[in-house]
C-alpha cells in the first residue's frame, strides 16, 4: 500500500508538469492565456469517462489504465484545439461571433464524431480480447476508448460555450484590449 501511494503522488506530479507544459506551448501557439484553458477544460472529463468505462466494464484501475489516460488526453485536446483553431480563423474571416462558434462547431462536427467513432469502435475487438497476451493492454483501451468517448461531448458542447464566455467578457472589458484594439487575452 505505502508503495502504491508513492507511486500516485509521483504520477500526480509529473501529470502536473505535463499538464503545465501543454499549457505553455498551447499558449504560445494561440498566443492567449484563456483559449488553452478552454482547450483543457474537456481532459478532465475524458478522465471520468475513463473511470465510468472501467465501472462498466467491472475492471479495477491500473497503471495501464493510466497510460490510456494519456492518450485519451492527447485525442481529447487535439479535438478541442481543432475546433478552437476552426472558429478563431472563421472570426479572423470576419464572421460574427456567434456564427463563428455554430459555424465552426458545424465544419469540425464531423471530423470530431468520426475520430472518437473510429477509436472507440477501432479498440473495441481489443478490449473484448480473453488471451493472455491481451490482458495487460485492455486496461489501457478501456480508459483510451470511454475517456474519448465521453469527453468528445464535453467537446461538442462545453468547449464553445466557454470559449463564448470568454469572448463575451474580453468584449465587456476594454482593459482587456491593447491600445490598437487586439485583444490581450
Amino acid at each position: 500500500m505505502e508503495e502504491q501511494g508513492i507511486f500516485f503522488n509521483e504520477l500526480s506530479f509529473y501529470l502536473s508538469i505535463v499538464l503545465l507544459a501543454i499549457y505553455a506551448l498551447l499558449a504560445i501557439g494561440l498566443r492567449s492565456y484563456v483559449e488553452p484553458i478552454i482547450i483543457l477544460t474537456a481532459v478532465p472529463f475524458g478522465f471520468v469517462g475513463a473511470l465510468i468505462g472501467h465501472l462498466i466494464i467491472g475492471m479495477p484501475v491500473s497503471l495501464y489504465s493510466f497510460l490510456g489516460l494519456f492518450a485519451a488526453a492527447g485525442v481529447v485536446i487535439n479535438d478541442n484545439l481543432v475546433l478552437v483553431d476552426c472558429i478563431k480563423n472563421l472570426k479572423k474571416e470576419g464572421m460574427n461571433f456567434t456564427d463563428a462558434i455554430a459555424e465552426g462547431g458545424r465544419m469540425r462536427f464531423r471530423a470530431i464524431i468520426l475520430t472518437s467513432i473510429t477509436t472507440f469502435i477501432g479498440l473495441t475487438p481489443i478490449m473484448l480480447e480473453t488471451s493472455y497476451q491481451a490482458i495487460f493492454i485492455i486496461p489501457m483501451v478501456v480508459s483510451l476508448t470511454f475517456g474519448v468517448l465521453f469527453a468528445t461531448m464535453i467537446t461538442l458542447i462545453l468547449v464553445p460555450c466557454l470559449y463564448d464566455i470568454k469572448e463575451t467578457i474580453v468584449g465587456n472589458f476594454s482593459f482587456l484590449r491593447s491600445r490598437d484594439g487586439e485583444r490581450l487575452v
